[in-house]
């Protein structure tokens, strides 16, 4: 597996600009088709490095999730509408979506509870506003795939120890090693307080 995805990196780096729109094609399409969001950005980081590959992730990542907002939107609205006057808990999410969407998405992209696609469907099919959701995603979006680049480009690294590229000093001192572990611990913390605060806003 490793030796498969070090083999596409040195492919994609190789190929210019052609190597970074086959990958944006990919990660769009992938997430579009309920492909784990956090897997393809790792992978973003480590076929790009952390600053690469997150400005990759987060440009894949914002078309993403406008493409699958308008989708739903135009097609799935209508049959949620229809839903939620038989749902008690389906009409509140849809309200709250509609009336305080911005706070709500923004817990939501941090907090990564609900899983990418799903999420920007729903969201779409809840009839809110566009202008809100955009609002909410792009700095919603950030912090989750800086640390999961982060990770990528990290992983990457420990391949590279393996190999014998580096020491395990010049491992621990690399930055983008440190980083990623530091992000991680953080995210970690962060994700279990934005689930609380979910949870509370929700009712739940």
């Amino acid at each position: 597996m490793i030796e498969s995805v070090a083999s596409l990196s040195l492919y994609l780096q190789s190929a210019g600009a052609l190597g970074i729109g086959i990958f944006f094609i990919a990660f769009v399409t992938g997430t579009l088709l309920f492909l784990p969001a956090a897997l393809l950005t790792a992978l973003s980081g480590w076929l790009f490095g952390v600053t690469g590959g997150t400005l990759m992730a987060l440009l894949g990542g914002i078309t993403s999730s406008v493409l699958a907002f308008g989708l739903a939107r135009s097609r799935l609205f209508p049959f949620a509408s229809r839903a939620a006057a038989k749902s008690r808990y389906l009409k509140r999410g849809l309200t709250l979506a509609q009336h305080n969407g911005t706070v709500l998405v923004l817990l939501l992209r941090l907090s990564s509870v609900v899983p990418f696609a799903l999420l920007n469907y729903g969201l779409g099919a809840s009839g809110m506003s566009f202008r809100k959701y955009l609002a909410a995603t792009v700095p919603g979006l950030i912090p989750g795939t800086f640390v999961y680049t982060g990770a990528g480009a990290a992983v990457s690294d420990v391949n590279a120890l393996f190999r014998g590229d580096f020491s395990p000093l010049e491992f621990m001192q690399d930055t983008s090693v440190q980083t990623g572990a530091a992000l991680a611990a953080l995210g970690m913390v962060l994700l279990y307080l934005l689930q609380r605060c979910i949870r509370k806003k929700m009712g739940i």
